[in-house]
């Protein structure tokens, strides 16, 4: 099988269980993919998922074996991280189209934005 039939198999498999598992599963089970396919298994994982080729190689290198017992279930909560300047600042996005226009040059109907 070559490299882009395996990266299509494997991106329809994470494609049908990403949707049941939580962010700690999906790596869990990239990584079980990765090793069972061997060397160069982790970028051909990554490639398929969108994974990063270093969330696989840290779950790999301890965070499982720290601890076994599973009582280390940290997981993002939905709508989590940083929110759009424009949700704390709803005139930025007026105030940068202003300063913009006057520098716009040639052609006005194709502006540089």
């Amino acid at each position: 099988m070559s490299n882009d039939e395996l990266v299509e198999t494997i991106r329809k498999k994470f494609e049908r269980v990403s949707t049941v598992l939580d962010e700690r599963g999906r790596r869990v089970w990239a990584l079980a993919e990765a090793e069972a396919l061997g060397y160069g298994g982790q970028s051909i994982v990554a490639k398929a998922t969108g994974l990063s080729r270093m969330t696989l190689y840290s779950e790999k290198c301890g965070h499982a074996q720290d601890d076994p017992a599973g009582s280390r279930r940290h997981v993002r909560k939905a709508g989590g991280g940083r929110k759009k300047l424009i949700e704390h600042e709803p005139t930025l996005l007026s105030a940068l189209e202003r300063l913009v226009e006057p520098t716009t040059r040639g052609d006005p109907e194709n502006p540089l934005r």
